[in-house]
This record gives C-alpha cells, sequence and structure tokens, in this order.
C-alpha cells in the first residue's frame, strides 16, 4: 500500500470553494516560505482531500444559548453553519477513508489503533474550543484560525473514523487508558495537552479580545500536546496512511503553533508561546 503523499502548498491550487463558502470571508491560508518559521502546510493527499493544517466528530461542541438560537458569530458565520460544516467536513473524510483498501487490520493494541482513537479524542476537545472562538472572537484573523481548526479537523475525525471502521473498530471502542501504544500510559483525560474543566469554563465565558487571547494560547498548548503523540504515530504505525496522517499532522501543527505565537505577539498578548520546530516534510524513520 502506498503512503499518502504530503506535497507542500506551494503551487498547489486553494482548497476547495464549497467549504471556505460556508466559513466565509477568511478561508485557510497557505504559507508558501517556511523560513518564517511556520513551515510549509499541506493542502492535498494523494487522494485529493485536503490535508491537515489548522485543526475536530458531528458537529461542534461547545454550543452556547447563543448558539442554539442560531446567533450569527461576529464573522457572519451562524452556528448552523458551523453545525453543518462540522458534520459535512467530518462525512468528506469519513467517505474518502473508505476509498482506501486494507490488506489485514491491525490489532486492537497497535499503534495504529491506539493513535487513531486518542488523536480522535484529542481533535474533539479542539473542536469544542474553536467553535466557541468563531461565535465570541474579536479579531479576523484569530476567528480565522478557528475556522481552520473547524475545518481540518472535522475532516481528520472523518478519515480517522473510517480508517477504524475498516478494521471492524469505532472511536467508542478504547479503554479508559490513552497511549499505552508507545509506552506512555495515562488516564484518557490526561493526554497531553488536553484542558481541564476549569481551562475549558474560562474559554467558555471569554468574549472578544479575552477570547482570541485565549484561544491562541490554549490551543497552541493543546496543539504542543499532540505532537509527541504524532510524532509516535509517524514511527510506530505500520500502515502507511495512518503513518503518513501522523507525520502530517506533526508538521502542520508544529506550524500551526508558530502562527500562534505571532499573531499573539502582534496583538499585543501578554502570552508565552515557545516556538515550535517544524519537521522536514518526509517521514521519520519507522519501527520494524
Amino acid at each position: 500500500m502506498d503512503a499518502m503523499d504530503t506535497p507542500d502548498t506551494a503551487g498547489a491550487p486553494p482548497p476547495p470553494a464549497g467549504p471556505d463558502a460556508a466559513l466565509g470571508d477568511a478561508a485557510p491560508s497557505t504559507v508558501d516560505d517556511a523560513d518564517d518559521g511556520r513551515g510549509a502546510r499541506d493542502v492535498t493527499d494523494d487522494r485529493g482531500a485536503p490535508g491537515a493544517t489548522h485543526d475536530t466528530g458531528g458537529g461542534p461542541p461547545g454550543a452556547t444559548d447563543d448558539a442554539a438560537d442560531g446567533a450569527p458569530a461576529p464573522s457572519g458565520l451562524s452556528w448552523a453553519k458551523v453545525a453543518v460544516l462540522g458534520v459535512a467536513l467530518t462525512f468528506l473524510g469519513f467517505a474518502i477513508g473508505f476509498a482506501a483498501t486494507r490488506d489485514r487490520p491491525p490489532s486492537t493494541s497497535s499503534a495504529d489503533v491506539g493513535f487513531l482513537q486518542d488523536m480522535i479524542t484529542h481533535h474533539d476537545q479542539a473542536l469544542g474550543v474553536a467553535a466557541l472562538t468563531i461565535a465570541h472572537g474579536d479579531d479576523p484573523g484569530v476567528r480565522s484560525y478557528a475556522r481552520e481548526v473547524v475545518t481540518f479537523q472535522s475532516y481528520e475525525i472523518g478519515v480517522m473514523t473510517q480508517m477504524l471502521d475498516e478494521w471492524g473498530l469505532t472511536r467508542g471502542d478504547r479503554s479508559d487508558e490513552a497511549m499505552a501504544w508507545m509506552d506512555m500510559a495515562v488516564p484518557v483525560e490526561q493526554m497531553p495537552g488536553l484542558l481541564t474543566d476549569d481551562q475549558l469554563d474560562e474559554i467558555g465565558e471569554a468574549r472578544g479580545a479575552d477570547i482570541d487571547r485565549l484561544f491562541l494560547e490554549r490551543m497552541a498548548e493543546h496543539h504542543r500536546g499532540g505532537l509527541h503523540m504524532a510524532h509516535e504515530g509517524a514511527r510506530l504505525a505500520e500502515d502507511e496512511d495512518v503513518a503518513a496522517l501522523a507525520a502530517r499532522m506533526e508538521r502542520n501543527q508544529s506550524g500551526e503553533i508558530n502562527e500562534y505565537r505571532m499573531t499573539a505577539e502582534a496583538l499585543g498578548f501578554d502570552v508565552d508561546i515557545e516556538p515550535a520546530t517544524v519537521p522536514p516534510a518526509d517521514l521519520p524513520p519507522r519501527d520494524g
């Protein structure tokens, strides 16, 4: 089985018009110059679908009372559109994942299955934070980052869910432990990068510049916590598609951390976001 190709964005076509149109005026951006510390972000894989860039299943969680009323976000994106877009992108990823064939399923204790199950859980939380930022954020650039999280992580959840389905598993077929597949077993809620209930409550109550600041700081923390897991997924997974997906996540989320850092500095926020090293585009050596 061929691994998924992960071309750089230089010279690549823009993302499909459908999701961008639904998201409004600030579509996900691409980075042409890796020298700015962000790295080039992948847009397509060999199945012709959007790859990972800014990071979520069904509709984005974390809706408030305003969301239930269908109140538009400051950017003009209604909660109904956010929910529909999340469902559509998750289904797109699921359908594209269905197109792949696998010769033999991995064991439930394998790095392949463990990575997919853990990363789905990790992505789920990012969706909720992003949805709140779209609804209540102030800065157009920050809201654009949040829309990218909804767009690409919804798609990735669809791909990962379908991979599990092909192996006769579901996202719920998991133990209460995470990261055992990489010899770092912890309770699921203690996965690196997952925000605490108090942190999530703070984001849920924030508005305007406050939620902009919290999104940049906490989403960078969330991404950074997933980098080691993505790196190990790329190194340990036996399925080439899983390994390629994990490697692409590591590259793209490293670049996003640097974008969040630069944006926080430009907006004058008093936050400390450490820069991330963007790994090269080639896959790391894999065990076995």
